[in-house]
């Protein structure tokens, strides 16, 4: 089985090549294209409401010397922090849907993971895992770039990632 630090290389070279300065689109940012809502769950930003559109408007909290998006892209240190604080929030999401109760079932030929859980939480949420393992693999969604949950769920499943689960 592969270690936390693979799952995160792996999921950063997926996500943005493992770039630190990435930038696409939609908005999201750094190695692991992480959006409005990934950096105020890790502690980063605030922004008033709910609407989060990824055009950092919002308020960077100075966390690891973090004041500004670019900030943020310019300190891989603090995208890594970030990362594991926000994988361990992930974490939560899922076991409060029960995402968790899934584990070692197979849907669609593979085995359910915690490592899996977490990257197709990483690319959807947590709430689009959970439609999937309720449904049974039938509901599947998709991001922007029509990379599917399922997709992330397979490729990401073989990883110990008990740091952030316990």
């Amino acid at each position: 089985m592969k270690t936390l630090e693979q799952f995160l290389a792996d999921l950063g070279a997926r996500e943005s090549g493992g770039n630190y300065k990435a930038f696409n689109k939609f908005g999201y940012a750094g190695k692991y294209q992480m959006g409005e809502m990934a950096l105020v769950d890790a502690g980063y930003y605030t922004k008033p409401g709910k609407k989060y559109n990824n055009d950092w408007s919002g308020k960077f909290l100075g966390k690891d010397g973090v004041r500004s998006i670019q900030d943020f892209l310019n300190n891989p240190a603090a995208q890594e922090n970030a990362q594991i604080v926000y994988k361990k929030k992930q974490w939560g999401y899922l076991k409060a849907t029960g995402a968790h109760s899934y584990i070692g079932k197979t849907i669609n030929g593979y085995k359910i993971t915690p490592s899996g859980l977490l990257a197709g939480a990483h690319l959807k949420g947590a709430g689009s895992v959970i439609k999937y393992l309720k449904s049974n693999g039938q509901i599947i969604e998709k991001d922007g770039f029509g990379t599917s949950v399922e997709n992330y769920m397979k490729k990401f499943a073989d990883y110990d990632v008990t740091h952030i689960t316990v």
